[in-house]
């Protein structure tokens, strides 16, 4: 009996994987002369702008530009703003009742010299800036008036002297001569200069110095006077 050989068998070799993916195309080709085919643009989309809170406000301050105010220099200690207005009027009406004063003065036409030598007692003396102050001040009180108004001027000048030996003989520096303006005289303040010329001349006895009074005390329709002490 003869004995069977046994092959040995090797198993199959797997399939290597291959791709072809251009395989359909084998064969095929184009014509030479076909045209390229241009390149659509790609259509653009638009932009979405937020309108939001944020946008608004930008857009709102883009013109905006900041502001440098000019800097103050502080103020020197004591020196307020009200203080120094203060000052500034109180100097003003000082001022203008001095240039009042001075043209009451010139009104009267006095016929003074000044000189340096001491005046004689009996000279009368233009009242100085410094006793008008002290009579505003209150430094100098006018307690003594007398007022002419709706007397003549016979009358008046009748009545002058008998005033002011009164305020001298209790102890008066100065007294107070009310005659008016004389707005309302036909041709002049009679009264009124009537007045001046007798304390210029016959009233010597009594009065050192006389002027136009402040405003406060009647302006150029009053006299401030002030007497001679009694010996």
């Amino acid at each position: 009996m003869a004995k069977k050989t046994r092959q040995t068998q090797n198993p199959p070799k797997p399939k290597e994987f291959h791709s072809t993916p251009f395989g359909i195309l084998k064969g095929v080709s184009l014509p030479d002369d076909a045209p390229a085919q241009p390149l659509k643009p790609v259509a653009k989309l638009p932009v979405e702008v937020l309108d939001n809170g944020q946008n608004l406000f930008l857009q709102e301050m883009a013109d905006v530009r900041p502001f440098h105010p000019t800097a103050k220099k502080p103020a020197p200690a004591g020196s307020h703003p009200l203080q120094k207005t203060a000052k500034k009027v109180i100097a003003e009406l000082n001022t203008a009742e001095e240039n009042t004063f001075m043209q009451e003065i010139g009104r009267l036409k006095l016929d003074t010299k000044f000189s340096d030598s001491i005046p004689d007692d009996g000279d009368i003396q233009p009242l100085s800036g410094n006793r008008v102050r002290q009579v505003k001040r209150g430094i100098v009180s006018v307690d003594f008036q007398l007022d002419l108004h709706g007397l003549t001027r016979d009358e008046a000048l009748e009545a002058l002297p008998r005033f002011l030996r009164s305020a001298r003989q209790k102890l008066q520096k100065a007294a107070l001569i009310i005659t008016g303006k004389g707005n309302h005289s036909p041709d002049e303040p009679v009264l009124h200069q009537a007045v001046a010329s007798w304390l210029r001349d016959a009233g010597k006895e009594h009065v050192l110095e006389f002027a136009p009074a402040p405003r406060e005390l009647g302006g150029s329709g009053a006299y401030v006077v002030f007497l001679r002490p009694v010996q």
